[in-house]
């Protein structure tokens, strides 16, 4: 099954759980989630790279943070991650690592578990399957 598409994702260990991911298939892909769910820092949003071999996953995205009691500190962040696929679901890891703007590493590698959940249009009348369960 192919990771092409939109996914609701959980990333244990990470600041904020809950993150939509979406991978295209020209290997590009898109990671979000709101601003205010990392109290300590403003992330943009993840863009970033990927290949598959067979139902593995491989990838990483980049991302810019703001130290939210110190707008002058800014740093970027690489998440890498490992990803299987199962048909509408994945399972993972990813590990995250940020530097200054001088490319000096400052944190991490910061590990999180990752379990993701094919998102569809439309979602039948009464249904629950937008519900991420951990």
């Amino acid at each position: 099954m192919s990771i092409v598409g939109v996914w609701e994702v959980v990333a244990d260990g990470a600041p904020f759980g809950y993150h939509v991911m979406t991978f295209h298939a020209d290997g590009t892909m898109l990671q979000s989630n709101p601003d205010f769910g990392n109290r300590a820092t403003s992330d943009s949003n993840g863009m970033g790279t990927w290949t598959a071999e067979a139902a593995t996953v491989s990838g990483a995205f980049l991302e810019f943070t703001i130290d939210r009691a110190d707008p002058e500190s800014v740093q970027k962040g690489i998440v890498r991650f490992e990803l299987t696929v199962h048909g509408d679901e994945f399972t993972g890891s990813a590990s995250a690592t940020f530097y200054d703007v001088s490319g000096t590493p400052r944190r991490g590698p910061l590990p999180a578990t990752l379990t993701g959940r094919r998102f569809g249009h439309p979602v039948p009348r009464g249904s629950d399957s937008w519900v991420i369960r951990r």
